[in-house]
């Protein structure tokens, strides 16, 4: 992470509700003015009201640029989240800062539910540079970059802050590098989503009862190894399919946050939500490098700026949402099964994915162990 720095904004801004929209993203009610020295004020006119208002106001930034030197673009965020959800909120958030932070500059159009394909198809557009941003799983990468699977190993992590820690210094840096040289994909930042659990048609009271059971799991070998050491039938699945698979009874059930599982309706064919908190996989804001290589270094900044607080903002929408979410389930009438874990974590072996043979894999391992320790 760079060096903080001061940073001195002209800023007006009175955020609107994320609306969640299909295809737009939620604008700001105020303007947003140039930079300005500490001992100058500029009046920013209101372009949708046509008023002016004077502001001076001094944020300290992270990353430092210069808003004067922020041109006019206009990029398109492809997300599977469903509009509602936690995800799509966050996603809806990063573009707001963004367009706030330039000066409606910089507009971030959010597609949502999947309108512009899979997250393994917008990673494969990422890297030819045919869409400019995407969220991207951290599991998704695991399937061209074996080696950052060591960042979300099942039962590594305790708590969200802990999460937090580890992808803002060493070993997320040391992913998103990873990222970059491999996929030809800049990360603007991790957003740390809710600890996982699966939905199922039974209850799952120990890992005894996973045995030979057809589950789906994301398109990542990292979940299909996982699961496999959990005695289960990992299937992979697109999430457009899940429903439709568990209510014609292909698959009996998902593992997911309960944010997707309340979003998507999961719990009106999944009836048991069963408590195994078994992985947290944070996602990413990803950005073609061909599209953000394109961009001068002020606007790099931004739109890592923008990234790094819609991470932050992620984080405290977890946080508070996490709880909320289950007690929705639980209205919808949803049966919370009290899982064994600790039988669940004993059949977990690190050392048997294949990926934990490569240095890259071991580095990785041992930057978040330092982090955690």
């Amino acid at each position: 992470m760079k060096k903080k720095l001061a940073l001195l904004m002209a800023a007006a801004v009175t955020m609107s509700s994320l609306t969640g929209c299909l295809n737009n993203t939620s604008t700001t009610n105020a303007t947003t003015a140039a930079a300005t020295t500490a001992a100058e004020t500029q009046e920013a006119k209101d372009e949708e009201s046509g008023e002016t208002e004077a502001v001076a106001e001094a944020e300290e930034l992270t990353y430092e640029f210069n808003a004067d030197n922020i041109g006019e673009h206009t990029f398109s965020l492809s997300t599977t989240a469903t509009s509602g959800s936690a995800l799509s909120d966050v996603a809806h958030y990063l573009a707001d800062r963004a367009n706030e932070l330039s000066g409606r500059k910089i507009t971030i159009n959010v597609f949502e539910g999947s309108s512009l394909g899979s997250e393994a198809q917008n990673l494969e557009a990422l890297t030819a540079g045919t869409l400019d941003m995407a969220i991207i799983a951290v599991e998704f990468y695991v399937n061209s970059i074996p080696q950052v699977g060591a960042l979300i190993l099942p039962y590594m992590y305790e708590d969200y802050d802990q999460v937090q820690t580890v992808l803002e210094g060493e070993a997320g840096e040391y992913a998103s590098q990873q990222f970059l040289d491999v996929a030809k994909v800049k990360n603007l930042g991790y957003y740390v989503m809710a600890f996982r659990n699966m939905y199922m048609t039974k209850a799952i009271n120990t890992v005894d009862d996973l045995a030979g059971v057809k589950i789906r799991v994301p398109e990542s070998s990292l979940y299909v190894d996982t699961f496999k050491m959990l005695g289960a039938a990992p299937t992979p699945l697109a999430m457009g399919e899940v429903y439709t698979a568990i209510d014609t009874g292909v698959v009996s059930g998902l593992e997911n946050t309960p944010d997707a599982c309340l979003n998507n309706s999961f719990f009106e064919v999944a009836p048991y939500f069963n408590m195994t908190n078994h992985l947290n996989a944070p996602t990413t804001f990803s950005m073609s490098a061909k599209v953000f290589d394109g961009l001068n270094e002020d606007e790099q900044n931004l739109l890592l700026q923008a990234g790094l607080d819609a991470s932050h903002f992620g984080l405290e929408t977890t946080k508070t949402t996490d709880e909320q979410y289950r007690e929705q389930l639980k209205e919808k009438g949803m049966e919370f099964v009290e899982s064994d874990v600790e039988s669940m974590r004993a059949k977990i072996d690190y050392n048997a994915y294949d990926f934990m043979d490569s240095e890259e894999a071991k580095t990785l391992f041992d930057l978040v162990q330092q982090s955690l320790n």
